[in-house]
């Protein structure tokens, strides 16, 4: 049943019933003469028939409400179905289940590849072989790049040994001559798989695209995000982003606002902005926490809150505290408090910890940064945070890091990070582009439905 026809059934059910229930309350009110003191009589009198009537305007609906929900799934798959229909395409296997005695609609097929071979070399699948020469391009070619010049050999083999790193969706451009000129590193954000977002799940991400500056503008960029694209419809990845990815931010953070060449480069290819984040940094040593942060944290002691740095003997009631908390992954939390306690700060009222802050592990520059900050609901919205904040300068102190590094947003910088004495090192942009995956391609509607 259509949905529309669903819905007109459900919305005249609930009409006629109101207009019966109408027409028998006044009938009753007329035959006790419609007078005030015949009123209470017929309100009294109406309990039994009424009562039925009302059950049966509850069937009705209920009724009604199955229809709509199956005539939604039903519209929903034909909906599903329709959606990338092309005239002329191959028909979907017949092994494919045809929904309640239609037709099969057309199988849009996958684009072709893209050539290998051009003007200026060839494409090449990522090898072990091609990480070397990539660390020698990236390191002559990333001058005046924050923190992209030189990079030691640790940070590429952290990235190519990671999880996120896809190999399927990398390629490496040589020259004639064999010599590399350019590559395109693709991630996956693997966390997200079969979570049943398809809006989110498993997207693609391009790192690293890298182009030596001798041959720009001859279409070496451009060849490799085409390759990327079309690794990432083979697998079924609904987006491909660029940049995106902050757990290797030395490499991906995405494209830097001040870049207009690379910015119109991606646009030129049909990605858009999605989103901006921003890197900032803080130094402990310079750093003096403002009039009202003083004050706020002796407001909030006075209140009948301490702040403390997290010891040892603190990790019975930290358990405590972690579940009645909302936290997940609550044993993998008690873990860390267990085995890294010197990286917590903690909250407590009336000597019941309420919240924390933990700093991340110090990074290969030497930096740390902020892994969380977390208080019982009650609690929230009194301005811990902040503290809290000033307070991650101790535990970097201790730590023996250079300084705090944090990734967030543009609006939470303002807000949020700079009274805490971070400031803004670069200001990134992600961009995004949705691949044209055939809506009729079973494997893909079964994966991300």
């Amino acid at each position: 049943m259509r949905l529309r026809y669903a819905l007109i059934l459900s919305l005249s059910s609930a009409a006629v019933a109101a207009v019966l229930v109408a027409f028998d309350l006044e009938r009753r009110i007329g035959d006790a003469g419609a007078s005030s003191a015949g009123l209470p009589e017929a309100f009294a009198g109406v309990g039994t028939p009424y009562a039925v009537v009302l059950v049966a305007i509850a069937v009705a609906n209920l009724a009604s409400l199955l229809l709509l929900v199956t005539a939604f799934r039903e519209e929903r798959e034909r909906a599903v179905l329709r959606a990338s229909q092309t005239a002329g395409a191959a028909v979907r296997p017949a092994s494919e289940p045809v929904l309640r005695g239609e037709q099969a609609p057309a199988f849009v097929p996958p684009p072709a590849a893209p050539p290998r071979t051009y003007a200026w070399g060839r494409l090449e699948e990522w090898s072990a072989a091609s990480g070397k020469p990539f660390m020698e391009l990236w390191n002559r070619s990333c001058v005046g790049l924050y923190q992209a010049c030189p990079l030691p050999e640790r940070i590429f083999e952290k990235l190519l040994n990671s999880d996120e790193f896809d190999p399927a969706g990398s390629f490496a451009a040589v020259d004639a001559n064999g010599k590399l000129i350019g590559a395109l590193w693709s991630l996956r954000q693997a966390p997200f798989e079969d979570e049943g977002y398809w809006w989110l799940e498993s997207p693609g991400v391009m790192a690293a695209l890298l182009v030596d500056p001798g041959l720009r503008r001859k279409g070496v960029g451009r060849a490799l995000v085409a390759h990327a694209e079309f690794a990432a419809l083979r697998q079924k990845r609904p987006r491909l982003f660029a940049g995106g990815l902050e757990n290797f931010p030395h490499l991906v953070p995405g494209v830097p606002d001040q870049d207009h060449g690379t910015r119109v480069f991606y646009t030129a290819l049909g990605y858009r902005e999605v989103r901006r984040t921003c890197h900032m940094e803080a130094d402990y040593r310079a750093y003096t926490p403002p009039q009202e942060l003083i004050d706020r944290e002796a407001q909030l002691r006075e209140k009948g809150y301490a702040f403390a740095a997290a010891k040892p003997d603190d990790l019975a009631e930290f358990e405590r505290f972690v579940e009645r908390s909302s936290l997940t992954r609550k044993a993998r939390r008690i873990e860390r408090f267990r085995g890294e306690h010197d990286r917590f700060y903690l909250v407590r009222f009336h000597a019941d910890i309420v919240g924390f802050i933990q700093v991340t592990p110090i990074d290969d520059f030497g930096h740390s940064g902020i892994h969380l900050i977390y208080f019982l609901r009650e609690h929230r919205g009194a301005g811990l945070g902040s503290v809290l904040l000033v307070k991650a300068h101790e535990l970097w102190r201790t730590m023996g890091a250079k300084g705090g590094s944090i990734w967030t947003y543009p609006e939470a910088a303002e807000r949020f990070y700079r009274r805490a004495g971070f400031k803004t090192v670069q200001e990134w942009v992600v961009y995004a582009k949705d691949l044209p995956h055939a809506w009729s391609d079973p494997d893909f509607v079964n994966r991300y439905r």
